[in-house]
């Protein structure tokens, strides 16, 4: 090799070390990462707030259940609904009489006895879908439960069923 085609191809070497692009190269490998954990965060959050709406609800419904069902006025529909009513729109009315929601005096209807509310309802997630991610069906599930204390006699027929613990 003659030195001047030595000096040719050193001539071309400084554009193979030039480091110009480098940073927007590493940003379009780091990007993706970057929003599926953006997404998962804004996913999480989502669903926190259900949970957080699904356990004000169903406290709502046992104190609805424990203050004005000592008259007799008062079914299973009605503490549903309230529940629902009060859910932020997670819930429906669907949802009532199913095992989504469960009501019921567990103890009896005395004085002192309790008023258990349970919401078993399942969080899909919103930017995941999973036929996308071909994984099956993939839930997490957002439990809550409430016990009152009626604070009447309850005049109505008693249901039973389990209470939170």
């Amino acid at each position: 090799m003659t030195i001047k085609a030595l000096r040719r191809r050193l001539r071309f070497l400084p554009l193979f070390r030039r480091e110009e692009g480098q940073a927007a190269f590493e940003f379009l490998l780091i990007l993706p990462f970057f929003v599926f954990f953006l997404l998962l965060l804004i996913d999480f959050g989502i669903m926190m707030y259900e949970y957080v709406s699904v356990s004000n609800a169903v406290r709502e419904g046992a104190r609805y259940g424990a203050v004005n069902c000592g008259d007799g006025g008062c079914t299973y529909d009605d503490v549903c609904l309230r529940v629902v009513e009060r859910s932020g729109g997670i819930l429906s009315d669907s949802d009532c009489g199913t095992p989504a929601v469960t009501v019921g005096w567990p103890d009896g209807s005395d004085r002192g006895d309790s008023v258990a509310v349970k919401v078993d309802h399942d969080y899909k997630f919103l930017f995941f879908p999973n036929s996308i991610l071909g994984i099956g069906n993939i839930t997490i599930p957002v439990v809550s439960c409430a016990d009152m204390r009626l604070e009447q006699k309850d005049k109505t027929a008693v249901q039973s069923g389990s209470g939170c613990g």
